[in-house]
């Protein structure tokens, strides 16, 4: 039955007959937050976890978003120290089949993102399907490897659904490797956490999109003695104000008929 919806998708890919019209996407910083008080200086650092949530809709509500390739995520006075948490490389990490056990410590954040799966010649939700993945968050030593897994359960029943489950081949491990980069926002020190997202999971069958509708995750209070010092995965080292501004910058995929377009989307929050 999975194989015959994927085929499905794929033969309306080929024979849709709706016209592809500008899409404009419409993004939405949802949820952010530290689980450590304190502002935090760069001289005495705070380890902290994190949430962070974003939401990616379309201006016409009838509509999935356009794909997204590129990610840019961090908050002001949010930095990333890898060597706050055991790290392993993300060439472990990358192989199917179950997390090595080595690997195992360097989990540190997990979470749920939400996708709309349909031909990528329409754009309609009514002909798109739920794609709910589960995701897992390694300590790579450099930035993070992002695990996504459908767990090879159905599809959910609807849009609103937060079940894992998706009728594209997206089980096992399809992971996506990711940096830290020393940056400023709000004028404060912080760490943006970028990838680009691989043809496999922006297309995971041939002429089908898989386009994110919602991403949220949470990023453990992980900390860890270094040459005597405590030192955080992710650390507070300020804040202006009583506010923290937390920023995701997206960038769509370049198309046949759209060329790349990036949108910035901030939410703030207590510091």
């Amino acid at each position: 039955m999975r194989k015959l919806l994927i085929a499905v998708l794929a033969v309306a890919a080929v024979f849709a007959m709706a016209s592809v019209a500008v899409a404009v996407n419409v993004y939405q910083v949802h949820k952010a937050g530290t689980t450590a008080r304190g502002k935090g200086s760069l001289a005495k650092p705070i380890p902290t976890g994190i949430t962070l949530g974003f939401q990616v809709s379309e201006s016409d509500p009838t509509k999935r978003g356009t794909v997204i390739e590129k990610y840019a995520i961090g908050a002001e006075g949010i930095m990333a120290n890898p060597k706050g948490a055991p790290a392993c490389p993300f060439d472990s990490l990358n192989d199917p089949g179950p997390v090595p056990s080595k690997c195992e410590k360097a989990l540190v954040g997990s979470g749920l993102v939400r996708n709309a799966a349909g031909a990528s010649s329409d754009q309609s939700l009514e002909h798109s399907s739920p794609c709910n993945l589960k995701l897992e968050l390694y300590n790579t030593g450099k930035g993070m490897v992002i695990h996504l897994d459908s767990q090879s359960k159905p599809p959910p029943p609807d849009f609103n659904s937060r079940e894992v489950g998706c009728l594209l081949p997206i089980d096992g491990r399809y992971s996506i490797n990711g940096k830290f980069v020393k940056t400023k926002i709000a004028g404060k020190p912080a760490s943006d956490f970028r990838f680009v997202v691989p043809e496999n999971l922006k297309h995971p069958a041939p002429g089908i999109d898989n386009s994110i509708r919602e991403s949220v995750n949470k990023i453990f209070l992980k900390k860890r003695k270094v040459r005597g010092k405590t030192v955080g995965f992710y650390n507070k080292v300020g804040c202006k104000g009583n506010k923290r501004t937390t920023r995701a910058t997206f960038t769509t995929e370049r198309t046949a008929t759209q060329a790349p377009a990036t949108f910035t989307a901030t939410k703030r929050t207590k510091c």
